[in-house]
């Protein structure tokens, strides 16, 4: 029975005038720069797909943050609707918290814009042949960013509006 407490023994030196080489798998081939720099090319190396998710994360943080400094920091206080003593100061920070969140909001939805976007450009499409499963799927999920580019759209656009044409405050 051998003893546990030796080490195993090394493995065996390659023979003699044995090269070490790349494995077939990994050999780089040899492709024109012509065919390297074509769009399609560049765009299969790129990691869009993380890119957009990323895009989409910080643009929901965004959003998120936005709307928290508008429920914490953008609201009149109650002392000041019902007495005629409300200080300049309230007033300012209320309306420094709404340009805060109309600016995070107006960052978190582009992000979300350009996540939306990069998912339907650079999507890979279904393995041919594919199920009816994979191909519905694949659909729902174009379909999906699409309704997220858009209404991330029509959202930016009414911010847009709003700081065209802002509320009067009291």
């Amino acid at each position: 029975m051998p003893n546990s407490d030796t080490p195993a023994p090394p493995p065996p030196p390659p023979p003699p005038g044995a090269t070490w080489s790349t494995p077939p798998s990994l050999a780089v081939p040899s492709v024109p720069v012509a065919q390297r720099l074509t769009p399609e090319a560049m765009a299969s190396r790129l990691p869009w797909q993380s890119l957009a998710l990323l895009s989409q994360g910080l643009g929901l943080l965004l959003v998120f943050l936005g709307t928290l400094v508008m429920v914490a920091f953008g609201y009149i206080p109650v002392s000041c609707v019902a007495a005629t003593t409300c200080s300049q100061g309230t007033l300012q920070g209320v309306l420094y918290a709404i340009d805060a969140a109309r600016l995070l909001w107006t960052i978190g939805l582009f992000g979300l814009a350009v996540g939306a976007g990069l998912h339907l450009q650079f999507r890979p499409p279904p393995t041919f042949p594919s199920s009816p499963e994979e191909t519905r799927v694949y659909l729902a999920r174009r379909r999906g960013e699409m309704i997220m580019l858009v209404l991330a759209l029509l959202l930016l656009f009414l911010v847009l509006l709003y700081s065209t044409f802002p509320v009067p405050y009291p």
